[in-house]
């Protein structure tokens, strides 16, 4: 069996027809990126009003090269709101760490300034300790450039007349505006959650369900869910990736981005690390991704950038299926949680939540869709295999259309317990396969996908109260690179590389 991993980074040592550019290109691999994405950000909001350090998260970006760079950071709810953005100017080789607690609770966003370097910074091109060494000395090799200043930026890009320049960001944020963000990131905690009966032919007659619960059990006192993208740009400014205009003149292509992330919980003692999700930016999109209904490639920001008619962002899209272990379902002394972040491919909301209501970033409801939203498969140690579709108990003759089961990963991020899937032991492993490569479009009689989901899936464990740790899926398939990755195959024994070199993505049927 062949992970889209380690099938695309065998790609990296064939030099293709069309460039070596693109040979990473749709591998979920951590290199220096355009685009940083922070799936999944945790804060306590009741806890730092009691004065406790409850779950919290610190999340790092690092500028890999030597030039400066402007990096704009947006913050989202886990419905997919966009709800503060800032900008960071990062000297060569500079790296910076933030964390909601001090965002949101303290009102403190990083200051950074356009100016030249202080006395300790660009000193040492190769470093402080391995510039004498006899084997990759100066006097051997040319060492690292030396690392720009942020005034080395060109006039206009930020400077201290802009009203987004990142030196302003001495003065706190107001309590006022503190507390409307700690609204609009609860609303998934305190508004109606509700499933939704929409399941119309062929899929089968609409599923009503009885009693009709909210999709998760949480409340305002539970830790808020949130995601963070960083995007590098060409100028300070306001505007978001879902607003017009961000795609045409802001956002850059620059892949020069790695980033990391913390979840701790201080008083409790735990913690956990991973990186970031290293969203890299190709001219050569267009040779490798699957071509979308708008005729333009699949990108990561596809549904702000082509849908607006702005261009391609350039950015190569996520995976849409995924595997993991898990351990202790059902155990009160371990335990697994599943992280998932979605997005739409076609449409600013993912298919399968709605929002009711008139405003986007507080809504009335929650609706979610539980037609074909996703599809999970289980083993346990033994190779017992449970699948997700369900039929109704007790029922004699022919079988009718299974019934979707309930939703229970509407949001655009979110962490649920293992415990709440239907698993065939206490140990094992499960794939999940989102749409596109949950469907056949080869089936007769069924209907196009509505939409394809960017999608990244994490697990993290915890047992006896004194552990815990995270790591990411494994990458099981990827429509939005190979559109032939639809079960039942999806990436197994999948031909990435052949005597013609890295194989791009057959036209959609």
């Amino acid at each position: 069996m062949k992970s889209l991993l380690i099938g695309a980074l065998i790609s990296v040592l064939v030099v293709v027809a069309c460039g070596s550019a693109v040979a990473n290109v749709c591998a979920v691999d951590d290199v220096p990126a355009a685009t940083l994405l922070f799936p999944f950000v945790v804060f306590d909001f009741d806890a730092y009003h009691a004065g406790v350090k409850g779950r919290d998260t610190i999340f790092s970006i690092t500028n890999m090269s030597a030039d400066a760079q402007i990096v704009h950071v947006t913050i989202w709810t886990d419905f997919g709101a966009p709800i503060l953005d800032f900008n960071i100017l990062l000297t060569g080789y500079d790296v910076i760490s933030m964390k909601p607690s001090i965002i949101f609770g303290s009102g403190q966003l990083p200051v950074t300034r356009n100016e030249a370097h202080s006395e300790h910074e660009g000193v040492l091109a190769d470093g402080p300790v391995s510039g004498a060494n006899m084997l990759n000395g100066w006097w051997i090799n040319p060492g690292m450039e030396y690392p720009q200043a942020t005034n080395s930026l060109a006039a206009g890009r930020c400077d201290p007349d802009n009203d987004s320049y990142p030196g302003l960001y001495v003065t706190p944020i107001p309590q006022a505006f503190l507390d409307l963000f700690e609204g609009y990131l609860k609303v998934s905690q305190t508004t109606l959650r509700l499933h939704s009966d929409d399941c119309d032919p062929p899929y089968g007659d609409p599923y009503h369900p009885a009693p009709t619960p909210d999709w998760i059990l949480r409340d305002d006192t539970d830790p808020t869910w949130m995601y963070v993208t960083a995007d590098v740009v060409e100028r300070c400014a306001k505007l978001v990736p879902s607003e017009q205009g961000y795609y045409e003149d802001q956002i850059r292509g620059d892949n020069v981005l790695a980033g990391d992330v913390f979840w701790v919980s201080e008083d409790d003692r735990f913690s956990e690390a991973g990186n970031a999700i290293h969203i890299e930016a190709s001219s050569h999109l267009d040779r490798v991704a699957t071509t979308a209904p708008t005729g333009a490639p699949v990108s990561f920001y596809h549904r702000y950038s082509n849908l607006q008619g702005q261009g391609s962002d350039g950015r190569e899209p996520l995976p849409t299926a995924w595997a993991f272990r898990y351990l202790g379902a059902g155990m009160p002394e371990i335990g697994t949680e599943i992280r998932v972040w979605k997005g739409s491919t076609l449409s600013a909301d993912t298919v399968d939540l709605e929002r009711v209501g008139d405003l986007w970033v507080q809504p009335d409801e929650l609706v979610a869709s539980n037609c074909m939203a996703y599809t999970y498969y289980a083993w346990d140690e033994d190779e017992m295999v449970v699948f997700s579709p369900t039929w109704p108990l007790g029922h004699f003759g022919p079988m009718p259309p299974p019934l979707p089961v309930l939703n229970l990963l509407p949001l655009d991020t979110q962490e649920v317990s293992v415990d709440q899937f239907n698993l065939p032991g206490a140990f094992g492993w499960m794939l999940f396969v989102w749409p596109a490569s949950n469907y056949d479009q080869n089936q007769p009689g069924l209907p196009a996908p509505p939409d394809s989901y960017q999608t990244w899936m994490g697990v993290k464990y915890d047992a006896y109260g004194t552990w815990s740790a995270a790591r990411n899926a494994w990458v099981k398939g990827n429509f939005n690179c190979f559109s032939d990755q639809i079960l039942p195959g999806l990436g197994t024994d999948y031909q990435y590389v052949d005597e013609d070199g890295y194989v791009s993505s057959p036209p959609v049927p």
